[in-house]
């Protein structure tokens, strides 16, 4: 009597996962990867990231612990059929979603993870998490989800873009609906793998999709932070490029304009206001950045945003009231604890015209000799109660040579102010040669977005990608 043959077990869809572990397997297509990192610990790494997509166009994603990573990272290939067996099933945070799957699949000790390459079930290329204007817009500044947007390229600007290793900050102007354009701001490994791709002769193409972005409003304005989990797919033959382009309705294949910043100001010059607000009106959409030297004299210490705020120990932001306490919205520490900083608005003059200059804590320091705290104390113990320090007021009518960091973020469409980063009661002519030994150094982490607003500013935001950060700078997406 012939025996039966042994049953053909099929693997599991991500839609019928169930939590826990058990003996269920899952065959997909590995999307992307890449590795996590502790914000708490230095940049300390966690793991590795995955991205699946099945047979039935669902999408999770997977986490292997740093334990593991060594013994699996060899196998992962992007783009590849895996089937990945004898792994738990967890709930995912609330916070970061990189999928709209509510599961996570998490590699235990006993967790394959192996190439199909007979009889692979035919799976999408690929799959991404889109989100239109109007959604991204409630995503803001919430850290919920990480979403991926498709757009055109308007503008690149940014220092050495024909440099694939440098990785400084580029800004990127997106059209992402008809009228709507917004700032893809890049950094670290992003920005590095996007110079690249426009140096090796992407700019022919100019709509792509970006992945795994976070969206936030600066000043008045709309930006996607890249992560390190963002990525740039310009394959014309992807399904939401060619709607993209379809939408658009006019022709999409002009090169891009892609500004070096580093070519175009090579020193810091010295200017007056008016250079100034000239300079701001006639930037490619505000996105240029440069630092000058501007001599000028203070009318008055502006008083209606006060002269201090109380500093974050552990970020250097501003905390704000809850309750009665305070509370860092960067840290989210119940038990913070803060420090009395400066934070000084100056009206100045030229001789022609005016500006406001926003002074903080350690070129105020240099000036004052007295520490923001302090000061506070004698305040107090003086009965000055809220008046303006005695100190603080003297800085009327003197000239100073102030060294001033533009960028996108010290302004609004309705008032501008501009940050001083340095900052020198010498006024004689080789001051202007910006010798580092005549200017005091501006304190890094902390700039003004505009007058009245928070003293934080995204071009100095450490943290603007939520998730987890590395080495204490960027944001990493949670598992």
């Amino acid at each position: 009597m012939a025996s039966s043959a042994p049953a053909v077990v099929a693997p599991t869809s991500f839609d019928d996962l169930r939590l826990g572990r058990s003996a269920q397997f899952v065959v997909a297509r590995l999307l992307r990867f890449w590795d996590s990192r502790n914000i708490k610990k230095q940049g300390e790494f966690m793991g590795i990231t995955l991205l699946f997509l099945d047979q039935q166009n669902s999408v999770i994603h997977g986490f292997i612990p740093a334990a593991r990573s060594g013994h699996y990272r060899p196998g992962l290939r992007s783009g590849s059929i895996v089937k990945v067996s004898r792994f738990e099933v967890a709930r995912c945070t609330n916070m970061y979603k990189i999928t709209d799957n509510p599961f996570v699949i998490r590699f235990l000790p006993q967790s394959t993870i192996d190439e199909v390459l007979v009889n692979a079930p035919i799976i999408n290329l690929q799959k991404f998490m889109l989100r239109k204007f109007e959604h991204l817009q409630a995503l803001a500044n919430t850290n919920l989800e990480l979403p991926d947007v498709v757009g055109m390229i308007r503008s690149v600007q940014g220092s050495d873009l024909k440099d694939a290793a440098v990785m400084t900050r580029v800004v990127v102007r997106f059209v992402i609906e008809p009228n709507v354009v917004v700032y893809l701001s890049l950094w670290d490994e992003a920005a590095a793998t996007f110079r690249g791709l426009i140096s090796s002769g992407e700019r022919a193409q100019s709509v792509m999709v970006v992945t795994t972005v976070n969206p936030k409003i600066f000043g008045g304005n709309f930006y996607l932070n890249s992560t390190p989990a963002t990525k740039f797919y310009f394959d014309v033959n992807i399904p939401a490029i060619t709607q993209f382009t379809a939408s658009l309705g006019g022709p999409v294949g002009e090169a891009f304009p892609c500004i070096d910043t580093k070519e175009s100001i090579k020193k810091k010059e010295h200017v007056s206001i008016r250079d100034l607000n000239k300079f701001i009106s006639t930037s490619d959409e505000q996105t240029q950045e440069a630092e000058f030297i501007c001599k000028a004299r203070v009318l008055e210490v502006l008083q209606q945003n006060g002269w201090s705020f109380i500093s974050c120990t552990g970020c250097s932001r501003k905390l704000d009231q809850s309750g009665n306490s305070l509370r860092c919205n960067r840290c989210v520490n119940a038990n913070v604890t803060g420090v009395i900083k400066y934070r000084v608005e100056l009206s100045v003059d030229d001789g022609n015209e005016n500006a406001t200059f926003v002074v903080f804590d350690r070129e105020m320091l240099s000036l004052i000799k007295k520490d923001a705290a302090t000061l506070t104390v004698e305040q107090m113990n003086g009965g000055g109660g809220e008046q303006l320090p005695q100190c603080l007021g003297e800085l009327g009518g003197k000239e100073f040579v102030f060294q001033i960091h533009v960028t996108p973020f010290n302004f609004t469409p309705n008032h501008r102010t501009f940050t001083v980063c340095g900052i020198s009661d010498h006024i004689e002519p080789e001051t202007f040669n910006t010798k580092e030994a005549s200017i005091v150094g501006g304190e890094s982490g902390e700039t003004s977005a505009s007058a009245g607003a928070s003293v934080e500013g995204e071009a100095y935001d450490p943290n603007p990608t939520g998730g987890q950060v590395k080495d204490g700078n960027r944001k990493r997406p949670r598992e």
